[in-house]
């Protein structure tokens, strides 16, 4: 069964990235860095994440140690409009498995062509009990029972925040003559409660 998901899944994500594209997010997916090095030049690794970027499936992420950007592997979350939920949820879990830490880490920066790709899995993963969002709109229906724990604020301005069980905090702006959303992701360890207590102020105050 599990060699029939796997196949599905690729040609899934083939279907919305591209063959190479989808290769490449699948190799990563898998954490088979060897055999992704071996089929693709660095510069064609790089031309191919470029293009993963644009298509939602990675972001750039900046931690707080780093002086650089680097890609991350986003969530298979895109796939909820094209793709039948089994083979989604077959991806998820590998994700969990081998990215979900990366979301753990603290950023000082993290730029994502859409942020909602994002806040979809940690609203079905991360959530327990209830999350706050202020945000211009977000479809919940991906989420079944789950979406009654989430409150929605509407505003149209270029700045979305929220906050998960009280532990997750994240804001997003869109930025200027551009397509792109620069934030900040941050769950509540001792060195960053302030800014989680922070952002739940502000949506309480709304």
């Amino acid at each position: 069964m599990n060699n029939l998901l796997d196949r599905a899944a690729q040609q899934a994500l083939s279907e919305v990235l591209g063959f190479d594209e989808a290769r490449v997010y699948y190799l990563i997916l898998k954490k088979k860095e060897n055999e992704l090095e071996k089929e693709f030049s660095y510069s064609k690794r790089y031309r191919l994440l470029k293009s993963l970027f644009e298509l939602g499936a990675v972001g750039k992420a900046k931690p707080e140690e780093q002086d650089f950007f680097s890609y991350i592997l986003l969530p298979p979350s895109f796939l909820y409009s094209s793709t039948d939920l089994e083979i989604i949820s077959f991806l998820e879990k590998l994700y969990l498995e081998n990215h979900f830490g990366i979301l753990n880490k603290r950023f000082s920066q993290i730029i994502l062509k859409d942020e909602k790709i994002l806040l979809i899995f940690l609203l079905k993963y991360f959530m327990e009990e209830k999350a706050e969002i202020a945000i211009d709109e977000l479809r919940l229906d991906f989420l079944g029972k789950k979406k009654e724990k989430i409150k929605i604020m509407r505003r149209k301005d270029r700045r979305k925040i929220g906050i998960i069980d009280r532990k997750l905090a994240f804001e997003f702006v869109s930025m200027f003559n551009s397509d792109e959303n620069i934030g900040y992701l941050s769950t509540n360890k001792e060195d960053n409660k302030e800014y989680v207590s922070m952002i739940e102020q502000e949506i309480n105050g709304m």
